[in-house]
């Protein structure tokens, strides 16, 4: 079979350019060191490394939410270090302070000690990470989650929510703890109270010391007590124990402003040797109900509905009045706004922050076992990314000299062949 050289001619030239974009494709791929610079070039592998890029990217997304809430729970736990450090102290001025050896001018210098702490802890309830959002502000993080009101009492502004970051696929990773749980709810007894109450409870408690006291009782049972109770305007249920002649008894009473008549009734049908009479002026007068009773009256444990801390100014208490019913003897407290009964807060206070410590720790924990998964996961699938993008640039390279020295022959050949005429096949 015969080809005319027009023919020759232009199989040679297409034969040539393939060689040309088999030699550029090569030198691409050598120069980028990716075996497949150009989708078209390989398809399925190029949808691959597609899907593997898209999970690389978001591999790296989530290792930069787990940075974010490790750099927050680290603060977290700090915060929480400093505040439980804080606490301890309380306790510890607690004991110092809870004997009788203690002079006024030292607890009132324990008073301006617990205040500095409460400012203390009520800051670092406010702190922030280093973009400036609120630690424990739950999901609302560009203001204070913690404000201090006129009267000296602190409001949580946040919410209930807890911000969390994306860990994985399946995964959130919390970055804090919601600040109501930490500052707001301790568990004092069978109250909920918050750090707040519970500092300025101690705080008062220490102020009032040498003002009110929490018992009082009197052997002259003839006599007797003289009582005038400060209650509210509106009724309000008060105990206490009421130690007479005869026996022991809790009385409990509604009692207002205007009136204490229910409380003296149930003291005279209490059964313990105790008649309660009430004159013009609301003033109670306690005596022995048998004129030859002996023993004493005594009250004891007042609880006064609505008293849950003590107060620096307390509203609700009992003046025991002298035999004149107009000098004050002494002032009876309920039992919380005694120095003694702040022990049971302060020591629940360090158990709270301590457990809210042990929920930033497991969490930070969790966040640092995802990040060394993610480490893992991040080096299988760069292995895999690499295995379909990178290319052998030493089989580059032979191919490339191959078909250097293939081409330079087949163009020599053609040139030999094409520059001859009919006449030199003639001669």
């Amino acid at each position: 079979m015969t080809i005319s050289s027009k023919l020759f001619a232009t199989q040679m030239l297409d034969q040539f350019k393939v060689i040309e974009d088999r030699l550029q494709n090569l030198q691409m791929q050598i120069s980028t060191g990716s075996r497949i610079p150009q989708a078209s070039d390989q398809p399925l592998d190029a949808v691959k490394l597609s899907a593997r890029k898209e999970i690389e990217t978001r591999i790296e997304q989530y290792q930069d939410n787990i940075a974010k809430a490790t750099d927050r729970l680290t603060l977290v736990d700090s915060t929480l270090e400093t505040a439980g450090n804080l606490a301890t102290r309380l306790s510890e001025l607690f004991v110092a302070m809870n004997t009788d050896t203690v002079t006024s001018s030292e607890r009132n210098a324990a008073v301006i000690e617990v205040d500095q702490m409460k400012e203390t802890i009520l800051g670092l309830a406010n702190a922030t990470d280093s973009s400036g959002d609120a630690l424990f502000g739950g999901f609302s993080t560009e203001q204070n989650p913690f404000f201090q009101q006129h009267d000296g009492s602190v409001i949580y502004r946040g919410d209930g929510g807890e911000h969390s970051l994306s860990a994985s696929e399946n995964i959130k990773l919390p970055t804090s703890i919601n600040g109501a749980n930490v500052f707001m709810q301790v568990e004092d007894g069978e109250d909920i109270k918050s750090i707040f109450e519970i500092m300025s409870s101690f705080s008062a408690a220490l102020a009032t010391k040498d003002s009110f006291s929490q018992t009082h009782s009197t052997t002259d049972v003839s006599t007797g007590l003289n009582l005038k109770v400060h209650a509210n305007r509106e009724p309000q249920n008060w105990s206490f124990k009421l130690t007479g002649p005869d026996g022991v008894k809790t009385i409990s009473a509604s009692v207002n402003s205007d009136s204490v008549s229910e409380l003296a009734t149930e003291i005279t049908n209490s059964g313990v040797g105790v008649t309660a009479t009430e004159d013009a002026n609301g003033i109670l007068t306690l005596v022995a109900t048998s004129g030859g009773a002996t023993g004493e009256i005594a009250l004891s444990d007042i609880s006064v509905e609505g008293y849950l801390i003590a107060q620096k100014e307390p509203r609700n208490y009992i003046d025991v009045l002298a035999s004149d019913k107009t000098t004050v003897e002494t002032k009876l407290s309920d039992t919380i706004q005694g120095l003694s009964a702040q022990g049971g807060g302060l020591t629940s206070l360090v158990s709270s922050i301590g457990l809210s410590r042990t929920t930033a720790g497991a969490r930070l924990n969790n966040a640092e076992n995802q990040e060394e998964v993610l480490v893992q996961r991040s080096i299988s699938i760069k292995s895999e990314i690499g295995k379909l993008r990178d290319a052998d640039i030493e089989t580059l390279i032979t191919e490339l000299q191959s078909i250097l020295v293939t081409r330079d022959a087949a163009r020599q050949t053609y040139s030999t062949v094409n520059n001859q005429t009919l006449f030199d096949f003639l001669r």
